[in-house]
């Protein structure tokens, strides 16, 4: 299929300069940048993993294709080419040597009005950690339990490894039609993560806690939850651009922790796999993504530079700020 109007998502970090750098990249390659990524055949999403899930909520239900585009010369998980790759990739691009990935999209309707997608979890938290909340599980209108807990989440086969891995959930293999509910350090320890076919309708209603509790899409958006959410399989599935022939992220860090993780600390294996998913992040984000106390996640970080896991950066935008990634 031709993909000629392309529209561009800029993350947070991605400075002015290179946002111009990509409007005429791809005006170089007579392709027509646009405004409205329903109108679009191609998103060019710049950024880091985190930018690029955001661009999957940003556009929506729409399975228009999207190439993720990572700064610098490393690639992430959700990136299969880095700026400086991006003129040539444009050229296979019109040329149609390039893959198309497939994955499950989640939708979550909140309170029966506000709409949130997600690639890899929906989940309900209270707003403040170290907070129980109690809630109601339904699957297709039968109620399947009551519980109390810090938190539950609905996951894809791609969000299994991610946190409904570290929540105690199952790794779902890619491709299989089913969808994964996990409840978050639950008091009852008979609630176990159930796996369900991807087309029920997931309800979490009767949400309550001492604080006001969230929806939280991929870690990103935040929206609150009066009432309930509910949550089911979008038609149309996430479809992620490839045109790379490099090993991905997961495949080098394999080799890389190989030999670290018989003697990993786990925190340090979550927060470096936080890392691989999401992108960049201060110690700071990371505890409050992990709910992990600050003491422990400078413990993990310190453990994962020392063996060269993980590098430390400073922001552009203000150099008292620090953030950690993936060490290349």
């Amino acid at each position: 299929m031709p993909l000629d109007r392309v529209y561009v998502w800029v993350g947070r970090h991605v400075s002015g300069e290179e946002a111009r750098e990509v409007s005429s990249i791809v005006a170089a390659h007579g392709m027509m940048q646009v405004e409205d990524p329903a109108s679009a055949d191609l998103v060019l999403a710049i950024g880091d993993d985190r930018d690029i899930l955001d661009a999957i909520q940003a556009v929506g239900d729409s399975d228009t294709p999207i190439l993720g585009v990572s700064l610098g010369n490393s690639v992430s998980y959700l990136s299969s080419i880095s700026l400086d790759e991006l003129g040539s990739a444009l050229e296979m691009l019109r040329r149609g040597e390039y893959e198309l990935a497939t994955h499950a999209r989640l939708r979550g309707v909140v309170d029966g009005s506000t709409v949130v997608y997600a690639m890899n979890e929906i989940a309900v938290f209270p707003s403040r950690s170290a907070t129980l909340m109690s809630y109601e599980l339904l699957v297709d209108g039968d109620l399947v339990w009551m519980d109390r807990a810090d938190g539950v989440l609905v996951a894809t086969p791609l969000g299994s490894t991610a946190y409904a891995l570290s929540a105690g959930g199952a790794v779902v293999l890619e491709g299989a039609r089913v969808l994964e509910v996990v409840p978050v350090n639950s008091v009852d320890p008979s609630k176990r993560p159930l796996i369900v076919p991807d087309t029920s309708r997931i309800v979490i209603k009767n949400v309550s806690s001492r604080h006001p509790c969230e929806v939280v899409a991929d870690g990103g958006k935040r929206v609150k939850v009066r009432r309930e959410v509910t949550i089911s399989r979008s038609e149309r599935p996430i479809r992620i651009v490839k045109v790379s022939s490099r090993p991905s992220v997961r495949e080098t860090l394999r080799e890389k922790i190989a030999a670290e993780a018989a003697d990993m600390p786990p925190s340090a294996k979550f927060v470096l796999k936080m890392l691989e998913l999401k992108g960049p992040m201060s110690a700071r984000e990371i505890a409050e993504l992990t709910l992990l106390p600050e003491r422990t996640v400078r413990y993990a970080l310190s453990e994962l530079l020392r063996r060269g896991l993980v590098r430390r950066s400073t922001s552009l935008r203000d150099a008292r700020q620090v953030y950690y990634e993936l060490a290349r």
